[in-house]
């Protein structure tokens, strides 16, 4: 085979965003081009799936002129701010607060998220006396005191948290995007169809292990606490082999965005493919509601997670971490 000109071998740019150019009918036909994530590469053709969504492109590998990594997404803190806006309406807290442009939020200790302040923009005070409020607001409800700062967003706040003797941050964790038309590609003919509820059933919850451990009695209140939340569900032969949560909900922008969360394939069906397959099951869903985007949390030591995501046409958009007060 020919080797492609790129800067990179193609096989290290697996589960990356790239551009192919490769000939059509020949040369004296030309040559095109496809945009999207490379999906697998082999000695006989390389695979790419398009970032506008449709089906993968097997490019023979003898056409292929060049195969150039594109980066990936530029984000700017207004997109950081306009997403984190959304998501904070796809996991709403029980209790909420705003702190001038500081949302506080507590759900009896269940989910960082629901239990954290969210810096969007200024508080409205002195850095410090707004850390000091937040810090006597969680302390008031038996909660321990905590941020999740979006990056770059809180990249002020971490020196006052420094200086107040907040220990170092922790679980950083990625927030991968991608259009929902291409997510709806990643379902698997052959699987179990995905079904899609209002509301989590036993099965459900059985299969949803947050951090490993059981789930308080009002889990379930944080769960359902959205505009619309779908709980998914895969069955094979009366046995529940994955679940997924999504939820629905618009930016300031006016960009609707589906929310994926609570992925979860039970042990003994993994390597199917039925992580893919439940979460475009929830994108035909959000589709059907007009939503246009995906967005979903992977944790930085997830590795694996974040290139099988890749692959499925996801791309990172921004990161946050968290900041407790032991």
């Amino acid at each position: 085979m020919r080797q492609p000109s790129t800067n990179q071998n193609p096989s290290d740019l697996v589960g990356r965003r790239v551009v192919v150019r490769y000939r059509l009918h020949g040369e004296e036909f030309g040559g095109t081009d496809v945009l999207g994530v490379l999906v697998s590469r082999t000695d006989d053709e390389l695979r790419v799936r398009p970032s506008r969504g449709g089906d993968v492109v097997a490019v023979p590998a003898a056409d292929v002129v060049v195969v150039k990594e594109i980066p990936e997404l530029t984000v700017t803190r207004r997109d950081v701010r306009d997403l984190e806006a959304a998501a904070l309406l796809g996991w709403r807290a029980l209790e909420t607060e705003w702190q001038g442009g500081w949302l506080l939020r507590a759900s009896g200790g269940f989910t960082g998220r629901a239990n954290s302040c969210l810096p969007l923009d200024d508080p409205g005070l002195p850095p410090a006396d707004a850390v000091a409020q937040v810090e006597d607001w969680y302390r008031a409800r038996g909660l321990v005191p905590a941020f999740q700062v979006p990056e770059p967003l809180g990249r002020t706040l971490g020196p006052v948290l420094d200086a107040r003797g907040w220990p170092a941050p922790e679980d950083r964790t990625f927030v991968m995007v991608a259009p929902v038309s291409v997510v709806l590609g990643s379902e698997r003919a052959g699987l179990a169809p995905v079904r899609v509820d209002d509301h989590p059933d036993d099965a459900w919850l059985a299969g949803y292990h947050y951090r490993g451990g059981e789930l308080p009695a009002h889990a379930v209140d944080v769960l359902v606490n959205a505009a619309a939340a779908g709980f998914a569900s895969v069955d094979d032969d009366g046995v529940r082999v994955a679940i997924a949560r999504g939820a629905v909900s618009d930016a300031p922008s006016g960009r609707r965005w589906l929310g994926v969360t609570a992925v979860e394939v039970a042990p003994a069906a993994r390597r199917r493919g039925l992580g893919g397959h439940i979460v475009a099951g929830l994108a035909a869903w959000a589709d059907r509601l007009g939503a246009t985007d995906v967005y979903l949390q992977v944790a930085e030591p997830n590795a694996p997670a974040r290139a099988t995501y890749r692959k499925a046409g996801f791309a990172e958009h921004h990161a946050y971490h968290y900041r407790r007060l032991r």
